[in-house]
């Protein structure tokens, strides 16, 4: 099963005025919450690099929304590496300051045809 990839907005923004300091979105067949937060808002105790645990989400072309995520202004933390059993993945480094790890992931297309399906 292949979906068209398609540009999401987000659904609660704040300030509404300027540049964001915090975005949400609803991403993804049930609607998980994504929300990335402007490193100006980190705690003093913070790191100032990247790090910790990467977040992966699912997505049909890698490459191309790879490609999309640089456009937009991220910088490549991780390259695109194939892993066993079909999976790829990919880390970028937002705006922001956050990783988003992006990953094509054949078990869950299993899963969301097995659901989709019943």
């Amino acid at each position: 099963m292949r979906r068209s990839a398609q540009r999401v907005e987000p659904y609660f923004e704040r300030p509404v005025e300027g540049p964001p300091a915090y975005v949400e979105f609803r991403i993804g067949d049930y609607q998980a919450e994504l929300g990335l937060i402007d490193r100006r808002w980190a705690p003093p105790v913070a790191a100032t690099t990247p790090g910790g645990a990467v977040m992966y989400w699912h997505v049909d072309d890698v490459e191309a929304t790879f490609s999309q995520l640089l456009s937009m202004g991220a910088k490549e933390y991780q390259p695109i590496t194939p892993r066993e059993a079909g999976f790829v993945t990919v880390a970028v480094v937002n705006p922001f300051g956050n990783v988003l790890g992006i990953m094509h992931n054949p078990h869950y297309l299993e899963i969301l045809e097995a659901t989709s399906s019943a």
